[in-house]
């Protein structure tokens, strides 16, 4: 009976990201935050949903660019911000290819290894992707990232085609 009073420290689940058609998987109840950034010279409003579960901190975060135009430039500039983001850091970015997910060359997946500006090593899994002109960047950040760990996270981003995108008109 002690036992059921514990819950596992993965807990996944389908959480909606606000205000957009994305859906993802967390392990966790996240919060919701926004702040606004510079990214690529333009500065944006970015939702946020993060939680940690694990040793891990995963999040997902969107905003509306505004000019289609500009969507190219902001997803190499978040790329770039996460890169930077840890020191000594290795990893490449490659293609993401996401169903629902406007096929801009920037959207991208990467895994990268490096230190938080603490030193504390950290493997940092990132995708990068847009959906008309909102851009998306999904992350989880922890010192070890083991598939199950990892893999609901990545495969759980997906866009629900049957609700209207919304946002500015």
């Amino acid at each position: 009976m002690a036992a059921s009073g514990c819950s596992p420290t993965l807990d996944w689940r389908e959480v909606a990201v606000p205000e957009t058609p994305l859906l993802a998987q967390l392990p966790c109840r996240p919060g919701r935050f926004e702040r606004w950034v510079t990214v690529a010279g333009l500065p944006l409003r970015m939702t946020m949903l993060s939680c940690e579960a694990g040793g891990v901190t995963y999040g997902v975060a969107s905003a509306d660019v505004g000019d289609p135009a500009r969507v190219e430039a902001v997803l190499a500039g978040l790329a770039d911000s996460a890169r930077r983001a840890l020191a000594g850091v290795h990893g490449a970015f490659s293609g993401l290819e996401l169903r629902g997910a406007t096929p801009f060359r920037g959207n991208a997946h990467g895994r990268l290894a490096g230190a938080r500006p603490d030193g504390v090593a950290v493997e940092e899994s990132v995708r990068l992707f847009a959906r008309g002109t909102t851009v998306y960047e999904a992350s989880a950040i922890g010192p070890a990232l083991a598939p199950p760990a990892l893999t609901p996270f990545e495969d759980g981003l997906r866009f629900d085609l049957d609700k209207p995108d919304s946002g500015p008109s």
